[in-house]
């Protein structure tokens, strides 16, 4: 999907759906391109439902209207423009939808994205659902860390199993496909012959490492360079997740960003994706 649409500005994107039914529309506003294709564009184009707002959207129900248009300046800029018009006619307008305002001299991109073309894959568009899920699991973990009601056991992540736990539970609410621990033999003197979790219908491994402090770095370093060796045996690899829980306690976290990309190993080509949460 990023390739069909390549030339598009990365800012200012907005989206807006509305039913008959609907006293507003549900508006997502100074989107960047990639968040647009990722959580609005893909699962359309792919006929699943799509999150605006707070609001789950299912395209197969087709919304009486749904745009998405480009500017170059953000949502504020229309309202500060509007509101000083407004003031300079001594007009209170207490009526008109901020949000919308974009659309009235955005430039419309509704049926090049969502309507032209062949349908989206629906495989690429939940494999971008795993790496999001990853990459928010921390706020998850602080919902179970402080729960509020009396009495109610809490959830704390403080090791690799914890997260490993949390991580394989919340993907199963997400995804219809099977998601569970895949044996591979050991090779390269890795000390597991399992992946953490792996998703066979979308080619998906995940690898989490916990971050105990700024002496992991090498440590993770290394199980790095095992993980690519023992995970490219594996027939079905498309991507693989190498999640780096707690990683601000690393001493330079962001080193491990330049892990992902391409990679090539005993002729097997898959991506990996290093997600630092």
């Amino acid at each position: 999907m990023t390739e069909l649409f390549e030339d598009l500005p990365e800012q200012y994107w907005h989206a807006a759906v509305k039913d008959t039914d609907d006293k507003r529309h549900s508006v997502a506003n100074d989107l960047n391109l990639e968040t647009l294709l990722r959580t609005i564009v893909r699962p359309w184009r792919a006929r699943l439902p799509i999150s605006i707002a707070g609001r789950i959207v299912n395209p197969a129900s087709l919304p009486q209207e749904v745009r998405i248009v480009q500017t170059s300046e953000p949502k504020e800029s229309f309202a500060e423009k509007h509101n000083a018009r407004m003031r300079n006619s001594g007009i209170s307008d207490l009526a008109t939808d901020r949000r919308m305002l974009p659309f009235k001299s955005g430039v419309d991109h509704t049926f090049d994205l969502l309507f032209s073309g062949p349908p989206a894959n629906t495989s690429r568009y939940e494999s971008d659902l795993v790496i999001e899920v990853c990459r928010r699991l921390p706020e998850t973990a602080k919902v179970l860390a402080h729960r509020s009601r009396k009495g109610k056991v809490t959830f704390e992540v403080t090791d690799e199993y914890d997260a490993q736990d949390l991580l394989h539970a919340t993907l199963r609410g997400y995804l219809r496909y099977s998601v569970q621990e895949d044996p591979i033999a050991k090779v390269a003197a890795a000390r597991s012959g399992r992946a953490d979790i792996s998703i066979e219908e979308v080619g998906m491994l995940i690898e989490l490492k916990y971050a105990h402090g700024p002496g992991d770095q090498k440590r993770i370093f290394e199980e790095f360079s095992q993980d690519l060796l023992l995970y490219a045996r594996w027939p079905h690899l498309k991507t693989l997740v190498f999640l780096i829980y707690n990683s601000r306690d690393l001493r330079d976290a962001d080193a491990f960003r330049k892990l992902s990309g391409a990679h090539e190993v005993s002729g097997r080509k898959f991506h990996v994706e290093v997600v630092l949460a």
